[in-house]
């Protein structure tokens, strides 16, 4: 008898003795599993709904080989993104964002501006999205969470322009100072060699 006993524990799984145990014992199953339901039911109702917009932004590699042009703007993406991240994350764009679109607002509020903006700062993520064969980044996702689907889209909206707006601003800025730079070498060049034929 012990015997048959070690032999049942040793093969694990008995379909038998568990069918017995639930019939048995039915009653506080179906009383937990319906407790269950209703615990989550009354939270569907009570907690609000988050929802999360968001934009895939990609990055683009210059097109012309390096051997035949050799660009003028030359900096890496990664810090390019993150200085540009900072700048759009700043306290003053976050408030002109924060104003024009009324967020954090409502009658109750008596928010600063500083928790306004670390409450936005906290909805708002950036996610760099990386090439598996060279980790190279290939593009960006930036993520709002709020709690009116209309809102997340505008202030996700909102961030991708400014996001888009700086670094063309940038890339502009970069390449005037180069060709300014080159402009200036060339006619210190042009003045040394009237210089020369002069002599």
């Amino acid at each position: 008898m012990v015997d048959d006993l070690e032999e049942k524990n040793s093969e694990g799984f008995d379909l038998q003795h568990s069918l017995g145990v639930a019939r048995r014992r039915h009653l506080p199953f179906l009383l937990s599993l319906l407790l269950g339901w209703l615990v989550v039911w009354g939270a569907s109702w009570v907690i609000p709904p988050i929802y999360r917009s968001s934009t895939l932004i990609l990055v683009e590699q210059p097109t012309m080989p390096k051997d035949y042009v050799t660009p003028n703007v030359s900096d890496d993406l990664q810090e390019r993104l993150q200085s540009i991240t900072q700048q759009i994350l700043s306290r003053t764009r976050l408030l002109q964002i924060i104003d024009q679109l009324n967020l954090y607002g409502g009658k109750r509020s008596q928010n600063t501006p500083d928790e306004k903006v670390d409450r936005m700062r906290k909805d708002t993520e950036i996610e760099l999205v990386r090439d598996s064969h060279n980790n190279q980044i290939t593009a960006f996702n930036v993520f709002y969470s709020a709690r009116d689907p209309y809102v997340a889209q505008r202030v996700t909206s909102e961030l991708t322009n400014l996001f888009i707006n700086e670094n063309v601003e940038v890339r502009q800025q970069q390449s005037e100072d180069t060709t300014q730079f080159l402009e200036s070498q060339m006619e210190t060049a042009r003045r040394t060699l009237a210089e020369q034929e002069a002599r």
